[in-house]
C-alpha cells in the first residue's frame, strides 16, 4: 500500500513550525525590556500609578462556583421514574377491576383499593424519590443519586413489565 505524500509531508511540516515557534519565543524573551523595580518609598495611595512604579500586580483569577444542579440526565431520569410511578397506579387499578385474575404482591390491599390514597401514595413516592435525588446532589454525590436512579427505574420497569404482562393473562387452573 502506497502512502500519499501529504501524510509523509504533514507531520515533518508540524515538527518545523514547532521548532521555528520555539526559537521565536526565546528569542522574543532574550530581548524583552527588564521589568522596572519599584522605589522603596511609598507614597500615600497604595495602588496609583505612581506607586506602582511600572509593576502591576497580577491577581489570580477567581474560579467562579458553580452550583450543583441538576443536568439534563437527571432530569429525564426522574422523569422516567415519574412515569414510572403513574403506570405503577394504572396497572393496578386495572388489576382492581380483574381481582380474579391479579392479586397485588407489594402493597396492602387497603391501601390499593382505596383510589385517593393510592393516588397520594404515588405522588408521594414520586416527591420523596426527587427530594432524596436533590439532596444528594446538592452534597456532592451526583454519582451515587445516578447509581440510585439506575437502579430504581431498573427495578421499577420490570414490576411494571411484569404487571402489565400478567394482566392480559388468564391464571392457570388449580
Amino acid at each position: 500500500m502506497k502512502l500519499p505524500s501529504a501524510v509523509l509531508f504533514l507531520p515533518v511540516l508540524s515538527l518545523a513550525c514547532i521548532a521555528t515557534c520555539s526559537a521565536q519565543q526565546t528569542a522574543m524573551l532574550a530581548n524583552a525590556p527588564l521589568p522596572t523595580v519599584a522605589s522603596d518609598a511609598q507614597p500615600e495611595e497604595a495602588f496609583s500609578s505612581s506607586a506602582m512604579g511600572g509593576v502591576y500586580p497580577v491577581r489570580a483569577p477567581q474560579a467562579e462556583e458553580k452550583k450543583p444542579g441538576l443536568h439534563i440526565l437527571d432530569w429525564s431520569m426522574l422523569g422516567a421514574a415519574a412515569t414510572l410511578r403513574a403506570l405503577d397506579y394504572t396497572s393496578t387499578e386495572k388489576a382492581l377491576t380483574e381481582p380474579q385474575y391479579y392479586h397485588e404482591a407489594e402493597l396492602p390491599n387497603g391501601l390499593v383499593k382505596n383510589k385517593p390514597a393510592f393516588a397520594a401514595f404515588e405522588a408521594g413516592t414520586v416527591a420523596v424519590n426527587y427530594e432524596a435525588y436533590r439532596f444528594l446532589v446538592r452534597h456532592n454525590r451526583r454519582s451515587l443519586a445516578r447509581a440510585a436512579q439506575f437502579v430504581y427505574v431498573g427495578a421499577m420497569t420490570f414490576q411494571i413489565a411484569h404487571n402489565y404482562q400478567t394482566l392480559g393473562q388468564t391464571p392457570p387452573v388449580q
